[in-house]
């Protein structure tokens, strides 16, 4: 097992790894299982895709800044998305420590993840601030 990330270890401007996660069936599948498979649901559309766009960059997130301290709170987060991932499209998201700093006593990382698609398409860049415990 990995030793913890503790506040020390984040790098401003430095990028903490990546993710590759394909928009493929099951994951659709599971997020149909949750809000319905009809159009009319908000499923299967645009909506969608935005959706299943979050859930990679946290998921990515998850994977890359591990292992975490418990304790952490995850403060604030800002998402942009250029385009919805495709069906069967691998999205490759990137994670950066972008700031940290150490305010009223607590100690505050700010991350930013970039998606892109096929080609290099952009599809999301999201902003995380979290107050670390370690």
């Amino acid at each position: 097992m990995s030793t913890v990330i503790t506040f020390e270890d984040f790098n401003p401007g430095a990028v903490m790894g990546e993710s590759v996660e394909v928009f493929d069936e099951k994951l659709a599948q599971r997020w149909q299982k949750i809000f319905g498979d009809q159009p009319a649901d908000g499923a299967n559309d645009a909506a969608e895709g935005a959706s299943l766009a979050v859930v990679m960059m946290m998921r990515a997130y998850l994977k890359v800044v591990a292992p975490r301290p418990p304790g952490n709170v995850h403060a604030r987060q800002r998402f942009s998305l250029e385009s919805t991932p495709r069906q069967g499209e691998a999205i490759r998201t990137v994670i950066a420590c972008v700031e940290k700093e150490f305010k009223r006593e607590r100690r505050y990382v700010e991350l930013q993840a970039w998606g892109t698609g096929e080609g290099g398409r952009p599809i999301f860049t999201g902003r995380m601030t979290l107050i670390w415990a370690a």
